[in-house]
C-alpha cells in the first residue's frame, strides 16, 4: 500500500522520540478522489487509533491509516530528501485524487 523509505522512517523515529510513549503515525487523505484531495501525516497517539484503522508494520515506526482514505492511498510513497538547499519530506500518492482501476475493469459499472 504506502512504501516508506529509510530516511523517512528515520527522521519519523526521530520525531516520534519526543511523543508520548506508543505514538506511531498517521497518513491520511483529505477529501479523497476529488480535484480538492490532499494528502498528510501526523502523529497518531495510542488513544487514536480506530478499530477500523490499518496499521502498516514498517522497521522504524507503524503507520496507521483510516478506512477511508486506504484505497486512495495505494501506490503512496513517503520519502525524506535531502539536497543543497536543506531537507524535506516528500509524500507522493498517484490515487489520491482518484482511485486505481484495475487494468480488466468494464468502461460503466453495471448493478
Amino acid at each position: 500500500m504506502i512504501r516508506i523509505s529509510d530516511a523517512a522512517q528515520a527522521h519519523f523515529a526521530k520525531l516520534l522520540v519526543n511523543q508520548e510513549e506508543g505514538t506511531q503515525i498517521r497518513v491520511f487523505v483529505i477529501n479523497p478522489g476529488t480535484p480538492n484531495a490532499e494528502c498528510g501525516v501526523s502523529y497518531c497517539p495510542p488513544d487514536a487509533v480506530e478499530d477500523t484503522d490499518t496499521a502498516l508494520k514498517f522497521e522504524q515506526l507503524t503507520a496507521y491509516v483510516d478506512e477511508l482514505s486506504a484505497p486512495y492511498l495505494e501506490d503512496a510513497e513517503i520519502d525524506f530528501v535531502t539536497d543543497q538547499l536543506g531537507s524535506q519530506l516528500t509524500l507522493k500518492a498517484p490515487n489520491a485524487k482518484m482511485r486505481k482501476v484495475s487494468d480488466d475493469a468494464p468502461l460503466m459499472e453495471t448493478r
